[in-house]
């Protein structure tokens, strides 16, 4: 076992538990794995997995073989950092991974004049759900909403966030009684997640009046097109809320504490120029928004928010019309 390349599609099987997995990270199709791993069992003559109804299982051999691959791509991953850390020139690639609900219109516009500041940076944005892994270089720059970044990765916190409740213009006219607490009959019916099972966010509910789940879901877009739809008020960061024109903020709810947003990168990284200058670049843009991540600190009964933050008097029928 003698080839790199065969060692990386058994790690990557190994850690996906399959060929479609592997084939997804490694960005080929399900039939060119399958056709690596068969070469590189039949070279070294051993199999190097069991197939089992629940995946591949890693074979005596096959664990053998993954703890050297894990040695060979730390070795590869660390003379891949070390000679980018030596790169002086300002053009090249630059990966940026960023969750998708925070790549809106904000970032698209930041993403374009950096281009026009620097057209020789060539940017990828990777903006799957998953948290790449800057240590094995799956990007160059992490845009993330984290209380705790890892210790061992390098930047700043750019902005605290808040977040609140928001529901369409409907909804809250339907429950004035009860959002101004004229009526303590009738609850207020909210969308909750999945997650607050185990882990509500402290104080969620201690600032609300008689409330009830309407529905559960395990994902934001999901609950912000059902509070579209009038079936309950959903609680999300003021960047999200207030950037949907469809939502309008709770009157009387404040607003709490929420994860802030991190730019990070790692350690050897960040002096090359590329990295240092959009990690400067999109730091200034982030905490020069600030007032939108945290929005106002009250909104009172008679007054909606708009989506780019500005508030709209009067009622909130009249608003819709």
């Amino acid at each position: 076992m003698t080839d790199w390349d065969s060692l990386r599609y058994i790690l990557a099987v190994a850690r996906e538990g399959g060929l479609s997995g592997a084939a997804r990270i490694l960005g080929v199709n399900h039939a060119t794995v399958s056709r690596q791993l068969a070469k590189a069992e039949d070279a070294a003559g051993v199999r190097f997995f069991t197939r089992l109804a629940s995946g591949l299982q890693p074979t005596e051999a096959g664990q053998v073989a993954i703890a050297h691959a894990e040695e060979v791509e730390a070795r590869m991953v660390a003379l891949d950092m070390a000679l980018a850390a030596r790169d002086e020139t300002e053009e090249g690639e630059l990966k940026i991974t960023i969750p998708p609900l925070m790549a809106e219109d904000h970032f698209a516009e930041d993403i374009k004049e950096f281009k026009a500041l620097h057209p020789g940076i060539d940017i990828q944005i990777l903006g799957a759900t998953e948290v790449l892994n800057l240590h094995r270089r799956e990007a160059d720059v992490a845009i993330r909403v984290t209380q705790s970044p890892e210790e061992s990765l390098w930047g700043r916190m750019v902005t605290p966030q808040r977040a609140g409740w928001f529901a369409s213009p409907g909804f809250v006219e339907q429950y004035r009684d009860t959002i101004e607490r004229r009526d303590a009959e009738t609850p207020l019916p909210y969308i909750a997640f999945s997650t607050w099972v185990n882990s509500a966010p402290a104080g969620l509910f201690s600032d609300l009046p008689p409330a009830r789940v309407a529905l559960k879901t395990d994902d934001m877009v999901s609950a912000m097109s059902f509070a579209r739809q009038g079936m309950g008020m959903v609680r999300t960061s003021h960047l999200l809320g207030s950037s949907d024109p469809a939502l309008v903020r709770v009157p009387e709810l404040a607003l709490s504490d929420h994860i802030p947003i991190w730019v990070l990168t790692h350690p050897d990284l960040r002096h090359v120029p590329r990295v240092t200058e959009f990690m400067r670049f999109i730091a200034a843009r982030f905490t020069a928004r600030r007032s939108l991540y945290m929005g106002p600190d009250k909104v009172s009964a008679n007054t909606a928010t708009r989506a780019d933050g500005a508030k709209l008097e009067g009622t909130l029928s009249e608003t819709v019309e």
